[in-house]
């Protein structure tokens, strides 16, 4: 199976992407998976399917170790393929996209990394810092995005995200054991993809507990959760000081304005997935158990609205 991997949290990192590494040392060492890594050169959260209209991007190459996934540093960037090191095979080579999004980066990878868009099998986006479980969460998300783009461009794509409860500071043996039953699933679900043509897309959660143990874990086919937004996401700042505004001395204009800071009430949201009924992938992953969700990548039909033909305006009043 030839697999595109992206996400949404960039390259490796310590603080904003600490998964994806041993995802990749899980894949080289336990599948024959052909895998190209297409990834944005910085974190990319919360952006769903967004490209950059109108705007440019760069790849450059990095290479990092295969036998320590825990180690986030890298050669390079370098702004060609670097031949010494993709001959080392202790180092993976990952392109990274200056200005990409997600959704950038899958079309980049299907279509111009891997020798052309015929060899590319799957997209795999993630695994995000982070579950992508109930709509709130999953149509923000960019690891989803990724993969919504793969499909777009032909592919069949899988989301996949590591559920964390108290932080992403997690030990190396709940990373690894994710990892495993990651790929497991991924490949449970490619075998027997060819039955089920109406799924265009599959996001994944696994959670990353105490527990967490291939063979052990359990996984749930799940719908996703319908919730909402209980208040705003930003808080409103009020202002320290009027007088201190920066007042144009031309027009009287100000530079100055009222500041509304990002902070999303996650406590009630998770409240709210714990207190709902019916196994959902919100429910499901919150008791610490994996979830699977079938998709397509459109917005979803209300068939009985969209087939009743044309609307006739009232102009009388």
């Amino acid at each position: 199976m030839r697999v595109l991997l992206t996400n949404d949290d960039g390259g490796p990192n310590d603080l904003t992407s600490p998964f994806i590494k041993y995802l990749v040392s899980a894949i080289i060492k336990y599948t024959d998976w052909d895998l190209t890594i297409c990834v944005p050169f910085s974190q990319k959260s919360w952006i769903g399917k967004a490209h950059f209209a109108d705007k440019d991007v760069t790849v450059k190459y990095i290479y990092t170790s295969i036998s320590k996934p825990e180690d986030n540093s890298f050669h390079g960037p370098f702004p060609r393929p670097q031949e010494k090191y993709k001959s080392n095979p202790d180092l993976k080579e990952w392109c990274l996209v200056d200005n990409g999004t997600p959704a950038t980066c899958a079309d980049i990878g299907v279509n111009h990394m891997c020798g052309g868009r015929d060899n590319v099998d799957l997209v795999l986006s993630g695994p995000n810092v982070g579950r992508n479980s109930t709509a709130l969460y999953a149509l923000s998300s960019g690891t989803i995005g990724g993969a919504m783009e793969g499909c777009h461009q032909g592919k069949r794509s899988i989301a996949l995200s590591y559920s964390y409860v108290d932080g992403p500071n997690v030990p190396a043996e709940w990373l690894t054991e994710a990892s495993l039953i990651s790929i497991k699933i991924i490949q449970k679900l490619w075998d027997s993809w060819n039955d089920k043509d109406d799924v265009q897309i599959y996001t994944v959660n696994v959670p990353l507990v105490e527990n967490v143990k291939l063979g052990k874990t359990k996984i749930y086919h799940v719908p996703i959760l319908e919730n909402e937004w209980g208040n705003s996401l930003f808080h409103k700042e009020e202002p320290k000081n009027s007088s201190s505004e920066h007042i144009d001395i031309v027009d009287g204009s100000v530079s100055d304005g009222i500041v509304f800071k990002w902070k999303p009430d996650y406590d009630s949201v998770h409240k709210a997935v714990d207190a709902s009924v019916g196994l959902t992938d919100g429910k499901v992953v919150g008791q610490g158990h994996a979830t699977i969700t079938a998709l397509r990548a459109n917005f979803k039909h209300i068939d009985r609205e969209n087939h009743c033909g044309e609307m006739i305006l009232d102009l009388e009043s």
